[in-house]
């Protein structure tokens, strides 16, 4: 009995191991992102104002102060600079 129980004992403990392991694929790669600026603030900065961050409960928002002391909002100057053309 010794003598069978020896290679069935030493077949169940080897052949786990010759097993394939599971065709696992490889996650996908993380999306780029793209980091695009704030063209409002872009624009302040280009004309010589500074910007400071302000949050209200609708969020957050940007002050344009320029160089003659007008302060307002980034998006605000962008839009009055730039209007749409119809």
């Amino acid at each position: 009995m010794a003598a069978y129980c020896l290679p069935l004992l030493a077949a169940v403990t080897l052949l786990p191991g010759c097993s394939r392991a599971p065709n696992r694929e490889a996650p996908p790669p993380p999306r780029a992102t793209i980091g695009m600026a704030n063209p409002a603030d872009v624009y302040c900065t280009q004309i010589g104002g500074t910007l400071s961050a302000k949050k209200n409960d609708q969020g957050q928002y940007s002050i344009c102060t320029l160089p003659n002391g007008e302060s307002l909002d980034s998006w605000a100057l962008f839009r009055r600079d730039h209007p749409v053309q119809k």
